[in-house]
């Protein structure tokens, strides 16, 4: 990665990371969000939901694709349990 990319990369992380005013807070509150300790990231990721929500297929696929990296990263490399009947009736 150049340093460029580097140091936007880090100054919008740090931006999405700041925490939402009161007001902003508020507002979220307002249209049923109740969210704890919200940060620029939840409003951004609250906004993406309200456009999936709405029907916008962009929003659609990137909300899908960062719940499917989140699951795959996520695991911790457990793997899923898979039940076999094999008690012959």
């Amino acid at each position: 990665m150049r340093e460029n990319d580097k140091l936007l990369y880090r100054t919008l992380k740090m931006l999405l990371n700041e925490r939402l005013s009161d007001a902003e807070a508020q507002s979220l509150k307002d249209e049923g969000f109740e969210v704890k300790n919200p940060t620029r990231k939840t409003a951004v990721m609250i906004a993406l939901y309200k456009k999936a929500a709405a029907g916008e297929l962009s929003a659609i696929k990137e909300l899908r694709s960062i719940v499917s990296e989140k699951d795959s990263g996520g695991s911790g490399g457990l793997k899923a349990v898979t039940i076999i009947d094999d008690v012959g009736n």
